[in-house]
């Protein structure tokens, strides 16, 4: 057990049986365990600004160039380089392992082990038909057969939401395993719950077509904006699960026809929508800046040919084949062959401007999908990491655009070409984007590590806990009674307080302001019981310099039903919005 130094000020909120129990001295704090030297995070709205250059001359990566050779300018002001490093595909792998943790306790450390970059495949059947599915598939299934030994990769399904079939790994065979068992018609998705999900999104829209004035809003745009509210989502999670991965991440984004979700130029979406999605293509712009992710679109339709040209390969295919659900439902049919090019033409396009300003490549109209994929992943093996300080640096909301030119040479440079400046962590509500606390919580999703913290999940009886006895009366807020027998958990957090954001107050006085959730799932995802705190921690001031080497420690109590469940522990930092989550197995669920 970790001996007590002391007891900390707080106030307890949402009505919650959280204790606060203290402040404790730590003898392996994992954010003691970080890499010394590493390259800090980008953040758009901080002074330092890092910027990944790749360098191709003649189409091959150029190496051993010096910072001098570099002129980076911002809104056309030239900048001066602080911050300047090599990255090869040969460096020296970095990782991230799970530490050794005594019996029922559970930790939200990030797990990764990466070279000069981390590569992440998103396999994209919201906006993929899906016998553009089939055969995307087929290619990356092939492309794992010879992937190169010691390749780390992974893999993420996009479909009524975002879900992680691996975190990073070499093991391409239980990769190959799920993608061969996850049926196309539910867009590859792999829980029981997805399918449920799709279902009862695919009925809702439905439903809403049926009742929508034609003069009101069409059939297509209605799609089209239902799949860029999904993908943006989707985004923001994978940017908020490799924030805490370092290096440059090559994001490979397998899909049938970008929605122009990501397209930082407001001004190319149609008439109405830039009002609405402005602040969420804000938001999630600079969490992909911050968290160093280039985009490498993939084309996942074959080459088009006249045969090629009918609606099944172009038409918006949002989920378990709802093309044809929502022309039932209209009674519309199919376009004309003639629309087929200019909407073939119109996406591959969008790849296009999606990959250049994020620093990445894309790839259409090709054949080899798992081609694709090998390319992209060694393109972005190789490149510099640039670093300045704005001589401007505002948070005024605007794009500001970046030019990196090389003072000797003509070569390819590849790089983001601009971020947002705001900061992703305090937007509020106006994005009108799920809360990314809820989105965090729900079963399946990729973990967080924002704010690293580990937990001990015991029952009231077991005997390590010396007869403590439970608070009386229901814990937590159950949407349906429980079903007895019912067993009461004691879940003590320890939270690394190095992520979190302290607020300054008179005196020399620092606080925390923290939010600790909890999540009961079934196996099938219907959510059982669920707890949520609110907690404010005051340090006092001879304290604040110590205590930052020490650990905030929580206890908080939920009920659990009988029966394999799923239990969801998520801490947030209100103050920097900064997330961490871990997802465990109870009453014998793995």
């Amino acid at each position: 057990m970790i001996r007590l130094r002391g007891f900390l000020a707080v106030s307890v909120g949402f009505g919650s049986t959280l204790v606060w129990v203290g402040a404790a001295q730590t003898g392996g704090n994992p954010a003691q365990q970080r890499e010394a030297g590493s390259v800090p995070t980008f953040q758009a709205n901080a002074n330092l600004v890092l910027l990944d250059v790749v360098v191709r001359d003649n189409g091959k990566p150029l190496e051993g160039l010096r910072p001098s050779e570099f002129q980076v300018l911002e809104d056309g002001k030239p900048q001066t380089v602080t911050v300047f490093e090599e990255h090869k595909a040969t460096d020296v792998q970095e990782s991230a392992k799970a530490p050794v943790l005594p019996p029922h306790v559970y930790s939200d450390a990030p797990q990764y082990r990466v070279t000069s970059a981390a590569n992440v495949l998103l396999l994209d059947a919201l906006n993929t038909a899906v016998n553009d599915q089939t055969y995307a598939r087929t290619q990356v299934l092939r492309y794992l057969h010879t992937i190169p030994a010691g390749t780390q990769i992974a893999v993420f399904t996009l479909g009524s939401r975002l879900r992680m079939i691996s975190g990073f790994t070499t093991n391409v065979g239980t990769i190959e395993e799920v993608l061969e068992q996850a049926p196309t018609q539910t867009n590859l998705t792999t829980n029981p719950q997805d399918e449920v999900a799709e279902k009862q999104i695919g009925e809702e829209m439905t439903a809403a077509l049926l009742e929508m004035p034609q003069q009101d809003k069409g059939r297509q745009t209605f799609q089209e904006e239902q799949r860029m509210d999904i993908t943006l989502g989707a985004f923001s999670e994978l940017a908020r699960y490799l924030s805490t991965v370092p290096g440059r991440k090559n994001l490979i984004w397998v899909s049938g026809g970008l929605s122009g979700a990501l397209d930082p130029d407001l001004s190319r979406m149609k008439s109405g929508q830039a009002a609405r999605f402005a602040p969420a293509v804000r938001t999630v712009n600079a969490e992909l800046t911050q968290a160093r992710v280039a985009v490498y679109p993939v084309d996942a339709r074959a080459q088009m040919t006249l045969t090629d040209s009918n609606i099944a390969n172009v038409t918006a295919s949002t989920e378990m084949g709802m093309n044809q659900d929502m022309q039932a439902a209209t009674g519309e049919a199919a376009q004309n062959d003639i629309t087929v090019p200019q909407q073939w033409g119109e996406s591959q396009q969008e790849m296009k401007r999606v990959a250049a300003d994020t620093g990445g490549v894309a790839f259409t109209n090709t054949n080899a999908v798992g081609k694709a994929v090998e390319a992209a992943i060694a393109d972005g093996e190789n490149y510099y990491t640039l670093g300045y300080a704005p001589q401007e640096a505002k948070d005024d909301g605007a794009y500001h655009r970046i030019t990196v030119r090389m003072t000797e040479g003509k070569y390819e440079l590849a790089y983001r070409r601009g971020y947002f400046a705001v900061d992703p962590n305090k937007t509020g509500k106006e994005t009108a984007m799920p809360s990314p606390m809820a989105e965090a919580m729900e079963p399946g999703v990729p973990p967080l590590s924002q704010v690293i913290f580990e937990a001990r999940v015991l029952p009231a009886s077991d005997p390590e806990l010396h007869g403590l006895q439970p608070a009386p009366g229901l814990a937590g807020k159950p949407p349906e009674p429980l079903q007895p027998p019912v067993t009461r958990y004691f879940v003590d957090y320890s939270i690394d307080p190095h992520q979190l954001v302290l607020q300054d107050l008179p005196g020399g006085k620092q606080r925390a302001e923290l939010e600790v959730i909890q999540a009961v799932y079934s196996p099938d995802g219907k959510r059982l019981n669920f707890t949520d705190a609110g907690l404010e921690a005051t340090l006092p001031a001879a304290q604040t310099a110590r205590d930052v080497q020490s650990e905030l420690r929580v206890r908080q109590q939920i009920d659990v039903p009988a029966g394999p469940v799923w239990l969801q522990l998520g801490v947030r930092d209100a103050a920097g919005g900064r997330i961490g989550t871990v997802e465990l197995g109870l009453n014998g669920r793995q």
